[in-house]
């Protein structure tokens, strides 16, 4: 625990560094905005922010992929784990209904904020009609059962009748990660004859702080 608070501290003083080093040159300005110390580009973009108060830094847009394992869910159709060299989160064949996906969002920190999510695909169509939906929930743990309920809405449908790469996202949410949460988004998708999907790996977006 001593080695990671040790590493903490180095990242964060060498990212401060680097502003420093930015202000000097002219192209990063310090603002304060409800109390919060943004650092900005000439234009206005915010690089990262601190909180006084608390020292915390805190970073907006960073998306990471999502490489964590996916489960077949409660309606068949989706393929996870399959013997092949390919790092696939997961495949669907032709012909399938309204299969259901889970992938776990692991990874996330307690405070960070989910402000989207996207979902990276390959339809193979022939023509055929295949439609994509994803939706992030959360399970919260409570005494009597974890309850599972939706963040939002999910993405607008994929609704594609020809060979796609997909990358639909959803964006606008608000969601602060917290203890006894466990976050997950749910994907459900169906296939016509001769089409198939290959679900290369989600992303989610974060505030980080």
């Amino acid at each position: 625990m001593k080695h990671l608070k040790t590493w903490a501290i180095a990242i964060a003083s060498l990212a401060v560094a680097v502003v420093v080093f930015a202000q000097a040159a002219g192209e990063v300005r310090q603002k304060y905005v409800d109390g919060i110390l943004q650092y900005q580009t000439p234009s206005g973009t915010v690089i990262y922010s601190i909180n006084p108060s608390t020292g915390a830094i805190i970073r907006t847009g960073v998306t990471r992929q999502v490489a964590s394992r996916a489960k077949v869910g409660s309606a068949a159709g989706w393929v996870v784990g399959a013997a092949t060299n390919l790092p696939y989160s997961a495949t669907m064949a032709a012909s399938q209904s309204a299969g259901t996906l889970v992938i776990p969002l692991d990874g996330l920190k307690i405070g960070d904020t989910i402000t989207g999510f996207r979902i990276v695909a390959q339809v193979e169509s022939a023509g055929g009609a295949v439609t994509i939906d994803a939706a992030l929930r959360a399970v919260t743990n409570v005494a009597a059962e974890p309850g599972d309920a939706a963040i939002g809405s999910g993405i607008t449908q994929v609704s594609v009748t020809a060979d796609t790469a997909v990358s639909a996202a959803k964006t606008g949410l608000t969601e602060v990660v917290t203890s006894g949460k466990s976050y997950y988004l749910l994907v459900t998708a169906t296939t016509a004859g001769s089409t198939d999907i290959i679900l290369q790996h989600p992303e989610v977006t974060v505030t980080e702080s």
